[in-house]
């Protein structure tokens, strides 16, 4: 049943991802259900849209990060408090980084951030 409720917050407002907190300028990409990528601040350069396909690998990419289980926010120990946190929303979830030591995190995001490349 989580797997059907994954897919159904998917279907109904997508994903998006960015950084927030520290001394840099935050930014937002942002991806809805039917493809239509949008971006807020110095977000890196990215492309205007996302293939159905590309979007089913996100879909997927979500469900083997086991999304719905990551906690809504981590604090990595030893990550200085001037460094960014990154963030990755799915449907109305949020969850929120600070560090690099949430293995499926940086998976999902790497995932996210390559389906937007150019």
């Amino acid at each position: 049943m989580a797997l059907l409720a994954v897919v159904t917050a998917l279907a109904q407002t997508g994903f998006a991802f960015g950084r927030t907190g520290g001394n840099i300028l935050p930014f937002s990409i942002a991806i809805t259900a039917g493809g239509r990528v949008t971006a807020t601040g110095p977000a890196p350069e990215h492309t205007a849209s996302v293939s159905k396909p590309r979007l089913a690998t996100l879909d997927r990419a979500v469900v083997a990060a086991k999304f719905q289980t990551l906690p809504a926010t981590t604090s990595c120990p030893g990550t200085l408090p001037d460094i960014a946190a990154q963030y990755i929303r799915v449907g109305g979830r949020t969850v929120r980084v600070h560090g690099a030591c949430v293995a499926r995190f940086n998976r999902l995001w790497t995932a996210l951030n390559r389906s937007v490349r150019p």
